[in-house]
């Protein structure tokens, strides 16, 4: 089988691309788009299989072509780049869209869920006005491409006319069939750029060590800050830290949450505003014996899986489909809502030894690079032929 990836310059193309090479050894061509005026990968590394593209005028179509040739095309994200390749191709029925999530959360046009709590709403406009200039050269950017040409509303489009969708779970894909986004008819094929070999390299016998608490996973709003530090404010701290990383995401937000943090919680607030490799975060998460994740999508995965192994208390928002996922699969997680409550006397204490021996058991069930190449191989075995 020839399998074709159509990727950009992310930090987890990587882990991806050893996943399907253990699958399907020598069977995998990665195609990278990038700036045609730095030609240096920052992310993904230079492997054998992998081709830089430029980007310019028509590459959509030219990789469409190109597409002709495989017998399994796997798109990295439901971007506009790749929405347009899999429209303008004659072999639709060879593609797979992986949703990272952005793609549909960040798409008015798409979703009309609320990813934000009453007072981050009321705060949202402050920060939008920021990222006008951004939004601006993207329009200019997508102009030039010919992208608005091409099609008028090509991500949604696709979503809908894509026979295979992949998601790490069962229940992010029926709540995007519930809203209309995916065809009922497609189909679901498991996958996570998040093996957990891949999240805790280096970090597997590292177990929590402390009882801080670890807010969020960047600067964006859909962690919705306000709320939770309205929750934890009712909370005893003690000499516990606040520990909220901000280091990317929107800088002027970012700024904003730690002025804020700073007076609710003084020294106790600890702010991340540096970017940290994977590695150190999860020395850092490994004082944090609580972790709240306030998002109302699914966000963070990796993170939350991170922490999971480690050994902390994962408190998530019941809107978030991961926080049924990791219930179904009989995870220890627990709800801001229910859980994370004063009455809880128990709330902010960390997990028992044997809970955490528990998830990490069910974590390498789930989420081991075995299970996932096992996965890999049977779903995609059974792919439409080319021809």
């Amino acid at each position: 089988m020839k399998i074709l990836h159509i990727a950009t310059d992310e930090k987890f193309i990587n882990s991806a691309n050893r996943t399907f090479e253990i699958a399907f050894p020598n069977s995998n061509h990665f195609i990278i788009l990038h700036s045609i005026i730095n030609s240096a990968l920052k992310y993904v590394d230079k492997t054998s299989n992998i081709e830089i593209i430029h980007r310019q005028k028509n590459s959509e179509i030219i990789i469409a072509k190109k597409c002709e040739k495989f017998d399994c095309i796997i798109l990295h994200s439901i971007s506009l780049f790749n929405s347009t390749v899999f429209l303008e191709s004659s072999v639709k029925n060879r593609f797979i869209g992986m949703i990272w999530g952005a793609e549909v959360y960040n798409n008015f046009n798409i979703i009309g869920r609320n990813v934000l709590g009453p007072n981050t709403s009321k705060i949202k406009s402050k920060f939008d006005r920021h990222s006008l200039k951004v939004k601006f050269k993207n329009l200019i950017k997508n102009i030039i491409y010919n992208k608005y040409i091409l099609y008028p509303f090509p991500i949604q489009i696709t979503l809908k006319r894509l026979n295979y969708i992949s998601v790490l779970h069962k229940e992010e894909y029926n709540y995007f069939i519930k809203k209309n986004i995916i065809s009922k008819n497609c189909r679901f094929v498991p996958f996570t750029y998040y093996p957990l070999e891949y999240i805790m390299k280096g970090n597997d016998k590292k177990i929590i060590t402390g009882n801080n608490i670890l807010l969020g996973n960047s600067a964006s709003l859909t962690n919705n800050h306000l709320e939770a530090f309205e929750i934890l404010r009712d909370f005893k701290i003690d000499c516990r830290k606040i520990i909220t990383p901000l280091s990317y995401g929107n800088i002027q937000y970012a700024k904003y949450i730690k002025s804020i943090g700073y007076k609710k919680f003084g020294s106790s607030f600890q702010p991340l505003l540096s970017f940290m490799p994977l590695h150190e975060y999860n020395n850092v998460i490994q004082s944090c014996g609580i972790v709240v994740m306030n998002h109302y999508r699914q966000q963070a995965e990796g993170n939350i899986l991170a922490a999971i192994w480690l050994g902390s208390k994962v408190y998530l928002n019941k809107s978030n489909t991961v926080y049924h996922y990791l219930k179904r699969i009989g995870i220890y997680v627990f709800s801001i809502e229910n859980d994370l409550v004063p009455d809880n006397i128990i709330a902010l204490q960390n997990l028992t030894f044997d809970e955490i021996k528990h998830n990490r058991n069910i974590l390498v069930q789930e989420i081991g690079e075995d299970k996932i190449v096992i996965q890999l191989r049977d779903y995609i075995s059974k792919f439409p032929p080319t021809h």
